[in-house]
């Protein structure tokens, strides 16, 4: 059995997790799905004062407070840079690492850095009262038309602006071994494309599932049998 840890991305809550750790469980292994400061239930406690490094500290406090050890970190999109800034802290506390069309950090830039001029429009679009930015819309999560949609896009919260714009370490995240990385083949953004790219330069061990940006929404067993591939290899390694 392992372990694994999610981490969600942007807007969201552990609650995006959900049907993706019952498959895991059916499985026979076990899910925590934290959530982030100002997130998802946690959302009364939204304000201008949280960004990337509160992130940061969330899930280094989560892995040194429940006693983490041989687990397995999955991050999806924003939280590629929330679990790269974690990394240099809570690798040794990893039997792997997996990135599902998540961000991996340069180191010194910041997500709006790497995304480029078209998403730092959209961001200055998006962005009220100088510090909150609003969900993107249904297609940006590659749900748009499907059955679970709605309840999805209901459950969205507004992100802090510094989430986005906050500087990356300029070390080189440490990364474990055992890393892979889980492209969302029909997810058409270049910006994951590039990361993607970048993961396999990086030794990441590459995998593919045929959905849009959020599978653990979509296509969540399917989601969860990818991961439990992973571990399994990971488990016949050790």
């Amino acid at each position: 059995m392992a372990t694994f840890v999610c981490i969600h991305g942007a807007f969201q809550g552990g609650w995006v997790w959900k049907d993706t750790a019952q498959a895991l469980f059916t499985l026979g292994h076990d899910v925590l799905a934290p959530t982030l400061s100002g997130c998802g239930y946690l959302a009364h406690g939204l304000g201008p004062g949280l960004g990337l490094g509160t992130y940061i500290r969330d899930v280094t406090q989560f892995f040194a407070l429940e006693d983490l050890n041989d687990a397995i970190l999955v991050a999806h999109s924003y939280s590629g840079l929330v679990c790269c800034g974690a990394m240099a802290e809570i690798a040794p506390r990893l039997a792997g690492a997996i990135f599902v069309d998540a961000l991996l950090a340069l180191p010194g830039h910041s997500f709006a850095g790497l995304a480029g001029e078209p998403f730092r429009a959209m961001l200055s679009a998006r962005v009220r009262q100088g510090w909150l930015v609003d969900p993107w819309v249904a297609p940006l999560f590659g749900v748009a038309g499907d059955d679970r949609a709605d309840w999805f896009l209901g459950r969205l919260f507004p992100f802090p602006l510094a989430a986005f714009t906050d500087a990356t370490a300029t070390a080189e995240p440490v990364f474990p071994p055992e890393r892979h990385y889980v492209r969302c083949a029909a997810n058409p953004n270049p910006l994951l494309a590039a990361n993607a790219a970048r993961a396999a330069e990086l030794g990441f061990a590459m995998h593919a599932i045929d959905t849009g940006h959020c599978p653990q929404i979509t296509a969540p067993v399917a989601l969860a049998r990818v991961l439990a591939a992973i571990a399994a290899g990971l488990a016949g390694a050790g």
